[in-house]
């Protein structure tokens, strides 16, 4: 007796816990759109059905538009600084240089950055892609990191003020 007691009390301990989130939660699905139009629905008359499909039809023409992220043209700025998301880094250039062969035989465009700590360290930065802005970088970096099998960071590299010449001929 005392364990089927011990058992609807627990029971509805969930139930009040469970339905407490619920109405805290505003009493919705999470994700699920408001709908705006039962409170017109209660002031207005009724209508005849042919105006319910179209405001069912104007519905979806205004969601397509929102989950495509959309940046102005003017937020562009002269390129002082490129973009890439590094995926490690190294004191060895060994360990550096097989990571890299290991990405770039998935298809990712790796490159190796040495850079030199506040004590005179060496690190072997191992990055990928080359975007012109960072919006444009941490679009890419969730598909480099799913392809790469490891988080990686967008980090800025200052560009020189003269590009150096290609020793193959240039392009």
């Amino acid at each position: 007796m005392k364990k089927l007691l011990a058992g609807v009390l627990a029971l509805l301990l969930l139930l009040v816990a469970f339905a407490g989130g619920y109405f805290l939660a505003g009493g919705s699905v999470p994700g699920a759109a408001e709908d705006p139009a039962p409170a017109e629905a209660k002031a207005a008359p009724a209508a005849p059905a042919a105006v319910p499909q179209e405001a069912a039809k104007a519905e979806p023409e205004k969601a397509a538009p929102a989950a495509v992220p959309v940046r102005p043209v003017a937020a562009v700025k002269a390129a002082t600084a490129r973009f890439s998301i590094e995926l490690g880094v190294f004191r060895s250039a060994g360990n550096a240089q097989d990571f890299a062969a290991a990405l770039a035989g998935r298809g990712l465009p790796v490159e190796i950055v040495e850079t030199m700590d506040a004590a005179g360290g060496q690190w072997h930065r191992v990055r990928a892609g080359a975007f012109a802005d960072r919006w444009q970088a941490e679009a890419r970096r969730p598909s480099f990191e799913r392809t790469a099998g490891i988080g990686g960071v967008v980090v800025e590299e200052p560009l020189a003020a003269t590009q150096p010449a290609k020793a193959g001929g240039g392009e």
